[in-house]
């Protein structure tokens, strides 16, 4: 579920100030928004509900009280009573646009798809750095048919914000729901291809149904032995499962069949790395694959280990500063670099990027309790 923000009654003295037919004194509605507060902290979000229903009894007018019920209401999952909040304060004050996004989202959870889109494509024209509606109007898209659009508007909030997990999940179940009506129609038409058996492994290989997906690999390796593949998705699984050496037999058949697969040949000196085996052989592989693939960012972290673990520091430096351009946010990167510069007597540096290791981690913990 997406995580909205409570709107505050603005400094309580000026927004919470009565209409003139008002006929309780204003500090019964500062008490009042007070036990909101308490009851929400504790937890107790029935008890919120009603405060807010007691201030909104004393002044139908205000707007952020109507908001904040209605983000009380999402959180109990009562989206039905949200929308009614969020449109009487809209409705109270159309200048409360903070509303719109969960008001989309409430719409979306209710399955009004269309009104969900409309609300939504008003939220971000006027907020378009807001996640959260973004992620809801691509889902809304989905829902509605239009999945090209809606994988594009994923991949776009993506570029922006790479690791904003509920994006990936979103975009993760959109594949995986076109490969299931994918599957579907090629057992229809197909039941006996190799092509039926090898989406029916991706598929469970996604749902992380790993001993299924192995069945239906060999399946489809039995029937067209030397399609292109073949062996990396036997070979990736083995790696996923951390079985190394499995992983290390069909990934080599695999870059026998096809020397230009650059993933098998990372996952090759990636598992020797796993193994602690023939570190010459892993930074060979790794090499290659970076040859033919670039910009693979954890290839590069993997050769500046393996140069590391020779004594080699001043050359893994390259390939760890490879890895933080290619992608800004793998700390990982970060405290390998610092102790490379640690054990080449680069005091400055190393301090710098431990800072940077600890300024990211810090972060990182901050996001996960915020979203617990």
């Amino acid at each position: 579920m997406a995580r909205l923000k409570p709107i505050v009654l603005s400094a309580v003295t000026a927004a919470l100030c009565f209409s003139a037919a008002a006929a309780s004194p204003q500090t019964s509605v500062e008490q009042l928004y007070s036990q909101a507060l308490d009851a929400k902290r504790s937890g107790d979000l029935n008890t919120a509900i009603a405060r807010y229903r007691d201030i909104l009894r004393l002044d139908p007018k205000l707007a952020p009280a109507y908001n904040n019920l209605g983000l009380l209401y999402f959180q109990l999952s009562d989206y039905a009573s949200a929308i009614r909040s969020f449109e009487d304060g809209m409705r109270a004050d159309p200048k409360m646009t903070t509303a719109l996004a969960p008001l989309g989202t409430a719409y979306f959870q209710i399955g009004q798809f269309a009104k969900s889109r409309e609300v939504l494509d008003r939220a971000i024209r006027l907020n378009p750095s807001d996640e959260t509606a973004q992620l809801y109007r691509a889902r809304s898209l989905f829902a509605l048919g239009q999945r090209e659009a809606a994988s594009e508007a994923l991949q776009k909030l993506l570029q922006k914000s790479p690791r904003n997990v509920e994006a990936l999940y979103a975009l993760g179940q959109m594949y995986m729901k076109l490969a299931q009506e994918t599957l579907k129609r090629l057992e229809a038409q197909a039941p006996d291809s190799y092509l039926t058996n090898l989406v029916s492994g991706q598929l469970l290989e996604s749902m992380e149904n790993y001993d299924g997906a192995l069945v239906q690999y060999s399946k489809a390796l039995e029937k067209e032995p030397g399609f292109r593949g073949a062996h990396y998705n036997v070979g990736n699984v083995y790696w996923l499962e951390g079985k190394w050496e499995q992983a290390v037999a069909e990934l080599n058949r695999e870059v026998s069949a096809d020397p230009y697969h650059c993933l098998a040949r990372w996952k090759i000196g990636n598992s020797l790395i796993n193994l602690k085996q023939e570190p010459d052989k892993a930074i060979d592989q790794v090499k290659k694959a970076l040859e033919i693939c670039p910009d693979l960012a954890q290839a590069h972290l993997d050769l500046g280990r393996l140069l590391a673990g020779k004594g080699d520091y001043l050359h893994a430096i390259p390939s760890y500063r490879r890895v933080i351009e290619l992608d800004p946010d793998e700390a990982s990167a970060h405290f390998l670099l610092a102790n490379a510069y640690r054990r080449l007597g680069r005091t400055k540096e190393f301090e710098a990027e431990s800072r940077i290791f600890e300024e990211m981690t810090a972060k990182a913990r901050s996001v996960r309790e915020s979203r617990q």
